[in-house]
């Protein structure tokens, strides 16, 4: 095997693609076209590159299938910035930013998306793991922020409230005698 393969696989790469409805042209996979038949929760779907894939929706964001012979077991879900992903080889969860996302439990599986280059594998979740604690951190101090506003304001208040109030009550003390 050669080494030559390898370093340009460290090399990151930009992804340039078209999708279209039943249609798509990628740098990396190639050409292929898909076209996907569906009626009350079961599929059949040709794809020139993958094959033929039977599936059956067991429940929302749940499906089980065969494609090439092959059992699919795949499940999604999403609550916030948060997936869950299950399959027949295990569970995952993800945290999706603007940035791209981290993978808690295969943290290979990430991805970084800076100036249009995606970066995948080992160094995207570092590249998310800097991303995320920086965030933590910016909002961390914003928060302490707006904390110590707050309370210098309330306190100013309250102060502001007590010298009137005083000031009001010595007045109608001094005018009633």
């Amino acid at each position: 095997m050669s080494n030559n393969k390898s370093e340009k696989n460290k090399k990151t790469q930009k992804r340039i693609e078209y999708k279209g409805e039943n249609f798509r042209v990628s740098r990396t996979g190639g050409v292929s076209a898909t076209k996907t038949f569906k009626s009350d929760g079961q599929g059949f779907t040709i794809n020139t590159k993958h094959g033929i894939r039977l599936h059956k929706r067991l429940f929302k964001g749940v499906r089980m299938g065969f494609q090439n012979g092959n059992f699919q077991f795949i499940g999604r879900f999403n609550n916030g910035p948060l997936n869950f992903n299950i399959s027949k080889t295990g569970f995952s969860t993800s945290i999706k930013n603007k940035r791209g996302s981290y993978n808690f439990f295969k943290p290979n599986y990430s991805s970084f998306n800076i100036g249009g280059i995606q970066v995948r594998g080992k160094n995207a979740g570092a590249f998310q793991m800097i991303y995320i604690i920086s965030i933590l951190f910016i909002n961390s101090i914003k928060i302490i922020w707006n904390i110590i506003i707050s309370i210098f304001w309330f306190g100013f208040l309250i102060l502001k409230w007590l010298l009137d109030f005083s000031i009001g009550f010595f007045r109608a003390f001094k005018d009633y005698k």
